[in-house]
């Protein structure tokens, strides 16, 4: 079950929400949202809710050690064993293949495994190693109310694809939230706005990049990685928009999961607003304790490397992402020994086009089935190897997609600010009023795209 679904928008997400505000006590309100967390989790795969339990169960019952031990060594053994465990299970399940591939590699003739990769492991992974680490740190309590952390661990507003929320962000929230009608007024629309990114703009994006992946001319392969560059954030950030959206219908307040990425105007700048709740898991839980930037040039730059390996090694089981993750930490670095003088002369177009630049042949690493078909492709986007410049497909797809590009190239920077800032001074008191007829004809006309169009599967289903 995905939240651009009609089941889940006519059926599910209703029933829950009604039966969430109908019943009286905070604890069975809690029930009831693990049960529906169960049941969407295991919706298309029955098999993996095992895989989910057991992770709560194991890191319920770790956590409760670690709160008995107080020698600092076996703590801190405890601790690396409990971790260990949950990595173990997401190693075998997300790069059991991948080892494989490199040992055949070396004559070994291994079969690949067979199953899928379970939705959702490597967030709630994360969540689950945020509340061991926590709780190791003493930053919060141990839980001791089971019922609590499996909301934590399990909860459908974010167990599929994030916000990977930390759990002393969370903690207070289990036990006491309230949803105001503010609050529920905003989680509407916030839950449309989603809905429109992805089903409007980010599936539409998916068929001009699907219909440009053999064109090989040099147009034609720039506006094939725009697409994706474009999708991938309308995808991405519309599931975070329904995400945070639909969970302050149920009191959870989570902070926002991006902040205009293509406004950036350094790379430093872009991963401060792109994915930020995943930014801030490894900036907490990684490069903190191993000394960040307290440190000497050569741990600096150390730190940099182990983040940014894990950061792509953690997108999926492949060297392009391991690349793409190396390559924001070689641009890191050099902005911050290189560039750093040179940006301070720079105007600030000059730096937004250096960063969407830098990050579009990111995003060609990142998206590539193998690291020859990235070079070929950025060769082919500077000319080398190309068919020509354009061609009449290319021609074809500009005039069926030129509408879609121009407004998600418009709605990817600050307009929806402006265009809030502008109702509210056009039409003052009844701009609410104006907000909510817009947003829902933007929902029934998403309705109607989901109806009539094939279905797009959310891009980070795949991590």
């Amino acid at each position: 079950m995905t939240f651009s679904s009609l089941i889940f928008l006519f059926g599910f997400l209703p029933i829950i929400l009604v039966l969430y505000h109908v019943i009286p006590t905070g604890f069975m309100k809690n029930i009831l949202l693990i049960l529906a967390s169960f049941l969407f989790y295991a919706w298309d795969s029955p098999i993996y809710l095992v895989l989910l339990v057991l992770s709560i169960l194991w890191n319920y019952s770790a956590g409760i050690n670690l709160s008995k031990v107080s020698d600092k060594k076996k703590r801190k053994r405890l601790f690396w064993l409990s971790v260990a465990v949950n990595l173990l299970i997401l190693a075998f399940f997300k790069y059991a293949n991948f080892i494989v591939s490199i040992l055949n590699s070396f004559s070994l003739s291994l079969q690949p495994f067979s199953f899928h990769l379970p939705i959702g492991l490597s967030f709630f992974t994360f969540s689950a190693i945020s509340y061991l680490a926590d709780v190791y740190m003493e930053k919060v309590p141990v839980q001791k109310n089971l019922m609590k952390l499996a909301l934590y661990i399990s909860f459908f507003g974010k167990v599929n694809m994030g916000p990977i929320v930390q759990y002393n962000q969370m903690e207070d929230q289990l036990q006491k939230r309230d949803c105001t009608f503010e609050d529920f007024n905003e989680g509407i629309f916030l839950f449309f706005k989603g809905l429109f990114k992805k089903v409007l703009l980010a599936d539409r994006l998916a068929l001009l990049f699907a219909g440009l992946q053999h064109n090989g001319t040099v147009l034609g392969t720039w506006l094939f990685a725009i697409s994706y560059m474009l999708q991938i954030y309308f995808d991405f950030s519309g599931y975070s928009d329904m995400a945070i959206g639909l969970s302050r219908l149920f009191g959870f307040h989570f902070k926002p999961n991006f902040n205009h990425p293509y406004c950036a105007i350094s790379v430093q700048d872009f991963w401060r607003r792109w994915h930020i709740s995943l930014s801030q898991w490894f900036r907490d839980y990684i490069y903190i304790p191993l000394g960040g930037n307290r440190v000497s040039t050569k741990l600096y730059i150390r730190n940099i490397f182990v983040v940014w390996f894990l950061t792509g090694l953690w997108h999926g089981a492949n060297w392009t992402f391991i690349v793409w993750g190396v390559y924001y930490g070689c641009f890191l670095l050099l902005e911050k020994f290189v560039l750093n003088k040179v940006f301070e002369k720079c105007p600030t177009w000059i730096r937004r086009v250096y960063t969407l630049l830098v990050v579009l042949i990111a995003w060609v690493f990142f998206m590539s089935p193998s690291i020859s078909k990235a070079l070929q492709t950025i060769a082919c986007m500077f000319g080398v190897g190309a068919k020509g410049l354009i061609n009449t497909e290319v021609f074809f797809y500009l005039k069926n997609y030129f509408l879609c590009i121009v407004f998600a190239c418009i709605l990817s920077g600050n307009t929806y600010k402006y265009f809030q800032r502008a109702n509210f001074v056009c039409f003052k008191n009844k701009a609410h009023l104006v907000m909510s007829i817009v947003y829902i004809v933007l929902f029934f006309i998403s309705v109607s795209f989901i109806v009539s169009s094939t279905f797009q599967t959310f891009l980070y289903f795949a991590f």
